[in-house]
């Protein structure tokens, strides 16, 4: 029998991970709660969006969890907030795990963390609550992801090193071993973290500059 779900968020990620679970049988969507001045701010077509001030009503805590489905806004402080108060109306946040997604670790993951298709978690990571683990992210052994972070697609964290809470790590970003990123950290897509952080920085990599040449004049002179 499926266990009903009813997702936090009602904007891009959250239709994102709708899709997700309706090729998945072991969950059943039943519909979307957000904070009450977001309920008219976005939609899943077929689905009922609730505000927080009337979600118990319409879907009961003893019969419906939660999977959290919102983005990052906030240094992920509006997900977290959204976390605690679902779970103080007495909802039981689900730890979602997409089927193709690979977990080796003997470790625990985090309540209410989501890992999508391609992740792969190795042997003695750790992943905190109410963490988004994006697809093909690599989290490598001994390593460790904080409550309330955001690992997009692509990323590598490497062997010991350790993500602290609420930070944001961009697309195909980097994290050495044994290196430490500090809390409410933003770490732009593709950038190498080679050292440890300091609280609340930002690491950019720079972005690509554009070829003197036209792309035609690229592929006839240099080949493609």
């Amino acid at each position: 029998m499926s266990q009903k779900v009813i997702l936090a968020g009602n904007a891009i990620t959250a239709e994102i991970i709708s899709a997700y679970l309706r090729q998945d049988a072991r969950f059943e969507v039943e519909g979307f709660v957000v904070d009450d001045e977001f309920v008219t701010k976005g939609s899943i077509e077929g689905y009922r969006t609730v505000g927080l001030s009337e979600v118990v009503r319409a879907f009961a805590p003893d019969t419906h969890r939660v999977i959290m489905a919102m983005g990052y806004n906030n240094l992920n402080r509006t997900r977290e907030t959204l976390f605690e108060r679902l779970k103080a109306a007495g909802y039981g946040i689900e730890t979602y795990i997409h089927p193709d997604a690979r977990i080796y670790t003997n470790q625990a993951l985090g309540e209410g963390s989501v890992v999508l298709p391609g992740a792969v978690i190795e042997p003695h990571a750790r992943v905190g609550a109410n963490t988004m683990v994006w697809s093909n992210v690599t989290l490598a052994h001994h390593s460790s992801v904080g409550d309330h972070c955001w690992v997009a697609a692509g990323t590598a964290v490497s062997g010991q090193a350790k993500v602290l809470r609420n930070t944001f790590l961009g697309v195909s970003c980097t994290v050495v071993n044994a290196v430490t990123v500090e809390e409410y950290n933003v770490i732009g897509a593709s950038a190498l973290i080679s050292r440890d952080t300091k609280p609340y920085s930002v690491h950019l990599a720079r972005s690509a500059e554009p070829f003197r040449y036209s792309s035609e004049d690229y592929i006839k002179h240099f080949g493609i």
